[in-house]
């Protein structure tokens, strides 16, 4: 469809109002939408809410999209919209079971809230590796369509049926790659641009046994990557050089991606779709530390607004501590969170964490596993990506141990 395609300036924004009007209204639940287009937003009513959604944000976002892309973008943005339950509740279960898609994005904006509901609150999702999230939309023919979580019981399905559905509807399609993949011809990898979105490509790591399949079909380790919103990237551990060369492409479609997702290489361990590592030496090791910390940066930079939204608010009494991505000289790359003593805060997972005293500036940085050895982190419940609260620091005896670990994690 098109509704952006040539047109400039004022005449554009109001064909984006109008197209973000008509997605509103295609809700059951809204009852009112009263467009502003000299301050760009629109004023809405469904049920019981009453709000503004202002549409700088996702029209900046959209500005050098195709019109499809931009529709997808601006429907998933509406979709968040406190009140609304998506218009696929018009349909049946049954109507609805053979539209569900699973998709893999990125965790950060769970924790942003949209007139004050946070998002992790009114969407369904679930962790699927670290820093991204599995999500179930409705494959319409021109959107996606997010689920609200109170369409389960209307349903009478639970969330394992609902992911369970969505994973089993790209069965076919899972097979189809799995037969165009020869691990000979593929050697270098094998990309499924999957450039519309239509196929799903990047979901293909959560069909149950794909993965396996395509390992096996190589008679090696298999290795994924899903680089962007799109596509999906396929490969096996021939050799540490090729593992390298995949490292290298998947870190080009991620930088290109519209919508990034994740740098980092992925494999399987049993049933589990799991991070794929390499130990340090290893011709893949700087690239994939590289794309952890990428990866893991962007999503805990995600996750910060949010929070400091929220204790700036006072719905929350820590501090959320930034996460910091460095390059060393010798070109490693790590990330790193401040502790300070006596200040509570919630420290993102990191490669490494400074501890610093409030009385005399001293400060060491001590590596993760370390730290957590010592002290039995626990994650605070309801953050995904997980943050841990710490306060004081731990006793001298504790400290000094830490002191003598001290070092790039």
């Amino acid at each position: 469809m098109s509704f952006l395609g040539g047109v400039f300036g004022s005449e554009r924004k109001r064909r984006f109002a109008e197209t973000a009007c008509t997605i509103l209204r295609s809700y059951e639940q809204m009852t009112e939408v009263v467009p502003d287009l000299d301050g760009f937003g629109i004023d809405f009513r469904a049920g019981e809410i009453h709000g503004r959604i202002n549409l700088d944000t996702v029209f900046r976002r959209t500005r050098s999209l195709s019109d499809t892309e931009a529709f997808d973008i601006l429907a998933d943005f509406l979709a968040g919209t406190p009140g609304l339950s998506p218009r696929a509740a018009k349909g049946s279960w049954d109507e609805v079971a053979p539209k569900l898609r699973p998709l893999i994005r990125q965790a950060g904006q769970l924790a942003n809230r949209m007139e004050g509901m946070r998002i992790a609150d009114h969407t369904l999702w679930r962790p699927v590796l670290p820093c991204l999230i599995e999500s179930v939309v409705i494959d319409r023919d021109t959107s996606m369509e997010n689920i609200h979580p109170g369409e389960l019981e209307r349903w009478d399905v639970d969330t394992d049926t609902l992911f369970t559905t969505a994973r089993a509807n790209l069965a076919r399609y899972a097979q189809q790659v799995l037969d165009t993949y020869d691990p000979v011809k593929h050697r270098g990898g094998l990309y499924i641009s999957d450039t519309s979105g239509d196929n799903y490509a990047g979901s293909l790591p959560l069909v149950p046994g794909w993965l396996a399949a395509i390992g096996a079909k190589a008679g090696v380790r298999p290795i994924v990557f899903v680089g962007g919103n799109v596509g999906v990237l396929i490969g096996a551990e021939t050799s540490a050089a090729q593992v390298a060369a995949l490292v290298g492409t998947a870190r080009e479609v991620f930088d290109q991606a519209v919508r990034p997702v994740s740098p980092q290489p992925y494999t399987i361990e049993g049933d589990r779709l799991v991070p794929y590592l390499v130990p340090e030496g290893h011709p893949a090791w700087a690239p994939i530390r590289a794309a952890e910390a990428t990866l893991w940066s962007s999503v805990y930079g995600g996750q910060y607004p949010g929070l400091r939204a929220d204790l700036d608010a006072n719905l929350i009494e820590d501090y959320a501590a930034k996460l910091v991505h460095v390059r060393a000289r010798d070109g490693r790359e790590s990330t790193y969170a401040a502790w300070t003593d006596t200040v509570p805060t919630l420290l993102p997972r990191a490669h490494t964490v400074s501890l610093t005293a409030v009385d005399t500036g001293d400060t060491f940085m001590v590596p993760w596993e370390v730290l957590d050895a010592e002290l039995h982190l626990t994650p605070v419940e309801d953050l995904y990506p997980p943050r841990y609260r710490v306060e004081h620091h731990p006793a001298p005896d504790v400290m000094a141990r830490l002191r003598a670990a001290q070092g790039l994690g």
